[in-house]
């Protein structure tokens, strides 16, 4: 007995693994992967109304990066007309409805570029940081670090 209590507290690999049958072992292997990741010490204490704000900031900057991509991609679409690359000018100004075309042309552009910025704002999120930030004022404020 003081064997496996001593491999359970030294968390080796069973030395029995061989003996189950291989479904067995990846249920386990399965298992102990889930607990990895949902035992994540790097995630802050947020009290709900911290958690709260936290999320209204992070809906506010993707939004306001998403209205940022979409005058971009809008202003691209008037550079292009207005450069009358490819006659899109032309063929824009003698539409029998030029609103149709103006719309084709800008809204692909809008939705494009507005994604785009969005996808890269949600890749620099901040989160990163802020967890760094709070490991460094629990190491400053605990005595028994130094």
């Amino acid at each position: 007995m003081p064997l496996l209590s001593f491999l359970q507290m030294a968390k080796l690999p069973d030395p029995f693994d061989w003996l189950k049958p291989h479904w067995l072992r990846r249920w386990t292997d399965r298992q102990k992967a889930r607990d990895a990741i949902l035992h994540n010490s790097r995630k802050p204490k947020l009290t709900p109304e911290e958690a709260r704000r936290d999320h209204r900031e992070m809906l506010r900057f993707l939004g306001l990066n998403a209205l940022l991509g979409i005058f971009i991609g809008i202003c691209v679409g008037i550079v292009l007309i207005a450069l009358d690359i490819g006659g899109l000018r032309g063929l824009i100004l003698r539409a029998a409805n030029p609103i149709l075309p103006l719309f084709l042309v800008l809204v692909p552009f809008a939705s494009l570029f507005g994604g785009a910025v969005t996808a890269s704002a949600i890749l620099t999120l901040p989160y990163e940081s802020k967890f760094q930030e709070e490991e460094d004022k629990e190491s400053e404020d605990d005595p028994s670090s130094r």
